[in-house]
């Protein structure tokens, strides 16, 4: 069974658990006939779990995930024009329009700037940039060009292929689905950046409070003030359309191709923003985990993690979560998340919570059902590259306010070059995407207190 199809099999067990919570609410089964569901899915599951943990390391490169993106993008391409999917435009056309546009005519215009930059500086296909722009003059819309083979002047470093930004109105957009599938760009304090290295002041500690007296003078006391730098680094990635789709295909391009777009950056970002250990594998960002583990070399030193029962998941116990909530100081509190994979959330917390009874079990049942789900009585986000499968010393679940304790730095917009080159002798023209954002985690504590963002590792052995 491939990787993708274990991916499938893990989310339906977490749905079929799901969905026993229900009925639990719903007062059609028992605690116990639950608690069996779950330990008979982990049983079955637990040699996949296996199987895709020996996969991780590949799937942490980017390779694997980045070729199955192109793979999907060709075979989607493909059935652009096939009825099944033409039908989001013919809706669109019927007023019935539900995609993740504001309208069909701003999905129709998106896939019109791809055209016009992809097809720029290839004078085989002249023709068809010409007919790409006027229908986009047509619409009222004047690319943006970020190179030479344009018509505007440059913006940044150039590019060789054609380049044009997304017009105002559909960075929303995109922006909006970065944050649908993207947990970290969702939940951490984005900040604008300048072209090179941004400094950010951080300020530490509080300000002495006196009691002068009347008459009396007031001691000055200067507030400790670091600052978080944020480097920019830029992610791309890659994609093809083919030349011989037709004016009714555009919505469905535009779909496709925004939706790609943001589903690959929106992983990388999670990947490197909850996961990154400064190496390669996540482009020198370190991330969440990266950044409590790196307090200590003794995790039991590190004030902002909780050391398990454990390091196996069965040996976790409900106090250990509970004691990741009371670590969490009380300036987080307010606005703090879980963060945990959702087989995760569901074959671990919910057991347990459901063993223990009382209050924890009845948050459980009340989140069942609803799209919110809860645990210990706060907002969870499944973050879908956090752990599924144990290990030692395994930072397994994240809790804490983002916004206080990470910067996800952003730098420009989306912006779109070509290649005909890439995919010649399949007849398709190579779509490169470009984002430019940096990523710094600063609150995840000392070894004396603990931070804003804390988190249940298993421990050593």
């Amino acid at each position: 069974m491939d990787l993708q199809n274990i991916e499938k099999r893990l989310k339906e067990t977490a749905d079929t658990i799901e969905k026993s919570l229900q009925d639990l609410r719903d007062n059609k089964v028992s605690e116990k006939r639950v608690l069996d569901l779950i330990e008979e899915k982990r049983s079955e599951d637990k040699e996949l779990i296996a199987k895709s943990q020996a996969d991780i390391e590949t799937l942490n490169t980017g390779l694997a995930e980045q070729k199955d993106l192109n793979d999907e993008l060709q075979k989607k391409l493909r059935q652009l024009k096939q009825s099944s999917v033409s039908e989001l435009s013919l809706a669109s056309q019927r007023g019935v329009y539900t995609g993740k546009f504001s309208s069909p005519q701003e999905a129709k215009k998106f896939a019109l700037l791809v055209m016009a930059a992809v097809t720029s500086v290839h004078e085989i296909v002249r023709p068809h940039h010409d007919r790409v722009m006027k229908a986009l003059n047509e619409l009222g819309i004047d690319p943006y060009w970020v190179d030479s083979a344009g018509h505007k002047a440059m913006v940044g470093s150039s590019q060789t292929g054609g380049g044009a930004l997304v017009t105002v109105e559909q960075i929303p957009t995109i922006l909006k689905l970065l944050e649908t599938y993207g947990k970290y760009r969702a939940n951490a304090l984005n900040m604008p950046m300048g072209a090179g290295t941004s400094l950010v002041p951080k300020i530490d500690g509080l300000l002495e409070v006196t009691c002068p007296g009347e008459g009396g003078t007031a001691t000055e006391k200067e507030p400790t003030i670091a600052t978080v730098s944020l480097t920019p680094k830029t992610l791309v990635a890659l994609t093809a359309y083919s030349m011989e789709l037709e004016e009714d295909s555009l919505v469905a391009l535009g779909e496709l191709l925004a939706d790609l777009f943001a589903r690959s950056f929106a992983y990388y970002e999670d990947l490197c923003g909850f996961l990154g250990d400064g190496t390669s594998t996540y482009f020198g960002f370190k991330g969440i985990t990266g950044a409590l583990l790196a307090v200590d070399a003794t995790i039991g030193n590190i004030k902002s993690l909780v050391v398990g029962a454990g390091n196996a998941y069965s040996e976790l116990t409900l106090p250990n979560f509970n004691s990741v909530v009371g670590t969490l100081p009380e300036f987080a509190a307010g606005d703090a998340k879980w963060y945990e994979h959702r087989y995760f959330y569901y074959t671990v917390f919910v057991a347990l919570a459901l063993a223990a009874g009382g209050t924890s079990a009845a948050e459980v049942i009340i989140g069942a059902g609803q799209k919110q789900k809860l645990q210990l009585g706060y907002p969870v986000e499944f973050t879908q590259v956090m752990p599924k499968a144990e290990a030692n010393s395994q930072i397994c679940s994240i809790f804490g306010d983002l916004r206080q304790g990470a910067y996800l730095g952003v730098r420009g917009g989306l912006e779109f070059a070509s290649s005909d080159q890439r995919y010649f002798e399949k007849g398709l023209i190579a779509v490169r995407g470009r984002d430019r954002i940096a990523i710094n985690v600063h609150g995840v504590g000392d070894t004396t207190n603990a931070g804003p963002i804390c988190g249940l590792i298993t421990a050593a052995s």
